[in-house]
Order: structure tokens, then C-alpha cells, then sequence
């Protein structure tokens, strides 16, 4: 077990906050929600999956919508909703709570129901970075027809307050939380996919949150320190800084609770494409691919070389492209499912599996 202090979970979202890939949420929805997590309490307790019986019930907690939406209401009242109906509903005893990726925001996921009911962390996240679907963060469960998802959300405020519990198949269940994130305004807390301890030790990102706390310790060393940081994820992750400049052709529109779009780096005679469908999903320079998803891609702030989301960076931003490849990183299950990369295809028009055979064999 162990113990997470304040200062510890700040660590872990700087190391997220890298680890989103330009999607987990924003930075200053986990700020906050440290600061509600630390309202309530002085530790965190983060245990191993080992660390319960095998049969114990792991429940994975997030929050789904497009995070450039500017009407997003999730606050402690909601996650106590969701987790008061997920339980009524499910009839669960919950004995672990994980997130569902890292993130600027998501590797927080957890933290203030932890910090309310008592209920542990536990590291295994079922992605090591951020995804774009729910399905992606599943932990391997869409190969199983008879699996019965139960999920809970709830956001919003006023006219767009929404709660929704829903028992189904995954496809189904987690397109209805989908429609819940757009209807409470972009953004909304959930509960789902209840699994045991030991089906999350073999199909989830384990060590994942601990591989956050370790990346965000070298950005906090090396604040301000743009080379320094460089050189610490050059050194520990194999991470290219495939080149910097200035952003410009930045296009985004929200569908279906997405932020889908693309921007371009121009270098001297070199056009740098990066597509995203809230994380960054592919790199090309002068039209040739150099980095596809699940490798990590970032924008880097040239200045300070902190991570940028693609919700938040616009034109005329100075900044360093960055690329960690897929084998330093911890990846949950649902990054070998083949089926699950096929709507992203569909909605970037790229191609994705064709690069990244050996993770479907």
C-alpha cells in the first residue's frame, strides 16, 4: 500500500497530465479536484491489485465528455449521486476504485470518493493514457458477449442537471453515458464496469498511476526547465522532441461529446500535421506518418514544457511536438482490441491499425 499525501497526487497529475496525450481532461479540474480530495482528508490509500482477495469488486470511475466544453458542472454532490445509484442499482460492494486512463484530470478519477467513503485506490488504471472511447477503457470486456455493464453518471446544473444509470451491453450502456456527458453540457462523473480484483491485475494498465508519480517528479524537478524535461523523458521514456514551432491551422468541432480536429507546425520547409479526436491520434510530417496512436503525442508549451491539450491550444502558440512510443508505456487491454480502433479510423479518416499491427497479434 501506499500512502498518497497531497503533494504525492500533485506529482501524479503533472505526470497525467503528460500521459493524456493532449485529451485526459483539463489540468485545472484535477487542481480542483485535489483540493476537494484534500478537503476531506490528509492520505489517500493506493494499494496493488494484489493487494485485495481476488473475487474483491474493482469499480473504475472517469469522466466522459469533450473537454473544450465551456458548461461542465462535476462537483463532489455529483459524485456522490453517481456512486449512491450505482450502488442502489448494482446491488456492489465496491472494495477498490480506479481511473479509467491518466490524464490532467482523469488521473484524479477516484480521489474525492476516496476521500469521502474511505474506499481505496487502486493502481490499475485500465489505460496508462488517455483514450478517446469508453469501450477503449473497458479492460478487454467487449470480448465477451454476456458481460453486463452497470454505469452511473450524473453532472450538470439547472436545466441540464441529468443523473443515468444504465444496465446493458457495453456498446449500448456507454453510448447512453456518451449522450449524458452532452446533455449535462459536455462533461459528466461516472461509475462503470464493475470487475474483480484478479480480471484487473491481468487486462488493466497496472502501475500506471505509479508510472504518473514518476513523471510528474522530474516535471516538477525540472520546472521551468524546458531542456531539462527534455532530457528527463528522453532519458527515462525514449521521447523524441520531433520539433517546435508555431502553431497554426488549428480547426476543432464537437460531436457526439468529442472534440474532433487538427493542427499544423510549420519548420522551415517541413508541414507537421497532428489529428486528434480529443487525444492526439496521429503525426505527419509532409504527409508521412511518424506517429500513430497509442504512441503518445504531445504539444509541449515551448516556454515552460508543460503539456497542452488539444482543447486548449489555438493558433500562434510556440510550442515542441513530442512522441513517446507505445512500448514505454503501461497500456490496458482494450489497446490490442483491433475492432476498437475502427471508429476512430472512421472519424479521422486515418488510418490506425495498419501502424500499429504487433499490438492486435
Amino acid at each position: 500500500m501506499t500512502e498518497l499525501t497531497k503533494e504525492l497526487c500533485l506529482q501524479a497529475l503533472y505526470g497525467g497530465l503528460l500521459l493524456g496525450g493532449g485529451g485526459g481532461g483539463s489540468i485545472r479540474l484535477g487542481l480542483d479536484a485535489l483540493d476537494e480530495a484534500f478537503h476531506h482528508t490528509d492520505r489517500l490509500k493506493l494499494l496493488k491489485p494484489g493487494e485485495l482477495s481476488p473475487d474483491e469488486t474493482i469499480v473504475n470511475v472517469s469522466m466522459v465528455g469533450a473537454p473544450s466544453a465551456k458548461d461542465i458542472c462535476v462537483t463532489a454532490e455529483h459524485w456522490k449521486t453517481a456512486l449512491h445509484n450505482f450502488e442502489n442499482f448494482s446491488g456492489t460492494k465496491i472494495s477498490g476504485l480506479t481511473s479509467c486512463e491518466n490524464g490532467g484530470v482523469s488521473t484524479s478519477n477516484g480521489w474525492i470518493l476516496s476521500a469521502l467513503t474511505g474506499i481505496p485506490l487502486v493502481d490499475a488504471p485500465s489505460n496508462g493514457r488517455a483514450h478517446p472511447t469508453g469501450m477503449m477503457g473497458s479492460m478487454g470486456l467487449d470480448q465477451f458477449p454476456d458481460y453486463v455493464t452497470v454505469q452511473s453518471a450524473c453532472g450538470g446544473k439547472g436545466e441540464k442537471y441529468v443523473e443515468t444509470v444504465a444496465r446493458g451491453s457495453l456498446p449500448a450502456a456507454s453510448h447512453l453515458i456518451r449522450q449524458t456527458a452532452v446533455a449535462s453540457g459536455g462533461m459528466c462523473c461516472v461509475l462503470r464496469n464493475p470487475v474483480s480484483a484478479q480480471y484487473a491485475e491481468t487486462h488493466a494498465a497496472v502501475g500506471a498511476i505509479a508510472q504518473a508519480l514518476e513523471i510528474g517528479r522530474g516535471f516538477l524537478e525540472h520546472s521551468g526547465d524546458v531542456s531539462g524535461v527534455l532530457s528527463f523523458l528522453a532519458d527515462g521514456y525514449d521521447a523524441e522532441a520531433v520539433c517546435a514551432g508555431v502553431t497554426r491551422s488549428y480547426m476543432l468541432r464537437m460531436g457526439g461529446g468529442y472534440d474532433v480536429g487538427s493542427l499544423h507546425v510549420m519548420t522551415g520547409q517541413d508541414d507537421y500535421e497532428l489529428t486528434f479526436w480529443n487525444e492526439y491520434m496521429t503525426m505527419e510530417k509532409n504527409g508521412e506518418r511518424i506517429g500513430t496512436f497509442p504512441d503518445l503525442l504531445c504539444t509541449l508549451d515551448a516556454l515552460t514544457g508543460l503539456p497542452l491539450s488539444s482543447a486548449e491550444i489555438q493558433d500562434g502558440r510556440n510550442v515542441v511536438l513530442l512522441k513517446i512510443p507505445r512500448n514505454r508505456l503501461i497500456l490496458g487491454m482494450g489497446m490490442h482490441r483491433e475492432n476498437l480502433f475502427r471508429e476512430a479510423e472512421k472519424v479521422l479518416g486515418k488510418e490506425l491499425i495498419s501502424y500499429q499491427k504487433e499490438l492486435f497479434s
